[in-house]
């Protein structure tokens, strides 16, 4: 199988999309650079912003217009908003949306065992240590307490 594995915004989710690109190889599958060759799509979203929330939809957009058979998974912190569950399944080709960074299921998603699932071999030249996921502030602006969950 061969995934195209996309990511928006923070460390957090490079570092959980570090995890997933780890699970995909370690079970055997290919990571590759463009949704036109592949047969699924990860997409790991931010919700910071409406901007970043747009860029993840035209991004989910684009890649089912140049691979309509492809199939879609949706994580990250939109993912983890429950009024946006059905605007993102609503979007062409998602078939999955995985709240927040759980690899887990987005290895269930994809169809991968749960053995695939191993300490992650960093594919950057600097390595991202997770030190906190959640966030006890109530910043008017963000989302990312409710996406994430408390520290």
């Amino acid at each position: 199988m061969k995934v195209f594995l996309r990511t928006f915004g923070c460390r957090a989710n490079h570092a959980d999309s570090e995890a997933v690109h780890a699970a995909i190889t370690a079970a055997g599958h290919e990571v590759v650079r463009s949704a036109d060759v592949a047969d699924c799509a990860v997409f790991n979203s931010c919700a910071v912003t409406a901007e970043a929330e747009a860029d993840l939809r035209s991004a989910v957009r684009r890649a089912a217009r140049r691979a309509p058979g492809l199939r879609s998974v949706v994580m990250g912190c939109v993912a983890g908003l429950a009024d946006r569950e059905s605007v993102l399944r609503a979007l062409p080709t998602v078939q999955e949306v995985v709240p927040g960074g759980d690899v887990a299921g987005v290895a269930r998603a994809l169809g991968l065992s749960p053995g695939a699932l191993r300490h992650p071999r960093q594919q950057n030249t600097r390595a991202l240590l997770r030190i906190q996921d959640g966030c006890d502030q109530h910043c008017t602006f963000c989302t990312t307490r409710l996406a994430r969950g408390a520290n």
